[in-house]
């Protein structure tokens, strides 16, 4: 079985937080679209909600109208919530999050 790019992707990103000590979840919201793809943590405050759009060649998934105003409204709201499209930005993303922990 090939995986999807974004699966791919995903299963890079399990991998880094769990082999870092994090915890890894795949989210649904209930009754509602527009939920970012992962949440990840360690110890608080660092988490994060992390959206897998995967770039492929020509091929380049984007969030939709729906998912880009969720992703929005919970940024407004100062929830951390991010968007990676390859394996240097979950590296990035990851070392950002933990940040969170030291700084606080």
């Amino acid at each position: 079985t090939s995986m999807t790019p974004a699966g791919k992707l995903q299963d890079y990103l399990k991998k880094r937080v769990q082999g870092s000590g994090g915890q890894y979840r795949k989210v649904r919201w209930e009754g509602r679209n527009g939920c970012p793809d992962c949440f990840v943590w360690w110890d608080w405050p660092s988490l994060a909600f992390i959206e897998i759009k995967a770039e492929n060649g020509k091929y380049k998934d984007r969030h939709s109208v729906v998912q880009a105003r969720e992703v929005a409204r919970m940024q407004e709201a100062g929830v951390p919530v991010f968007t990676a499209t390859c394996e240097a930005d979950i590296d990035r993303i990851i070392e950002e999050v933990r940040k969170l922990a030291i700084a606080s």
